[in-house]
């Protein structure tokens, strides 16, 4: 006997099991690996437009709201076409101009990538969201997103 009475015993096991459950396991204790999302792996180039103190290492002297405009400004420019390197090159507060590589939850890493879980979030959001060769805006969040605005362009 374990020494619970029958109710006790009863709410200790659903706990169990609610804790199992919320942990990634199944009524068995297995635990189940997150499935893969779709789409498994992509490859995008960003620009930033951040504001003052909000990229670390980086000086940048536009207020926020200065960065929200001219963030919408080079989304729609990026969106008609004009060349995303000019862009980057002109506008972007992030000191890296390389193509991201971006492995979804679930799926293995192959060289070069990072794991979605190591971005932040509205960008792994934004990004995984678009189709190739379309353009997106990962808008600025204290949270979610606090160094800017990321305009993306999804290449692969």
């Amino acid at each position: 006997m374990n020494g619970f009475g029958p109710r006790t015993a009863a709410l200790l096991a659903a706990l169990v099991v609610g804790l199992a459950l919320a942990a990634g396991c199944g009524e068995d204790g297995v635990v189940n690996p997150t499935p893969p999302q779709d789409p498994q792996h992509i490859a995008v180039r960003y620009l930033l437009i951040g504001f003052v103190g909000s990229v670390p290492g980086v000086i940048v002297t536009r207020s926020q709201s200065e960065a929200e405009a001219l963030a919408n400004d080079v989304y729609v420019r990026a969106r008609g076409g004009e060349d995303f390197g000019d862009l980057t090159e002109t506008y972007s507060d992030s000191p890296s101009r390389d193509t991201v590589h971006v492995a979804n939850y679930g799926v293995m890493l192959e060289a070069g990538e990072y794991q979605r879980n190591t971005l932040v979030k509205n960008f792994g959001d934004t990004a995984f969201a678009l189709s190739p060769d379309s353009v997106g805006l990962a808008a600025y969040d204290p949270a979610d997103n606090p160094f800017g605005w990321f305009v993306i362009l999804r290449v692969e």
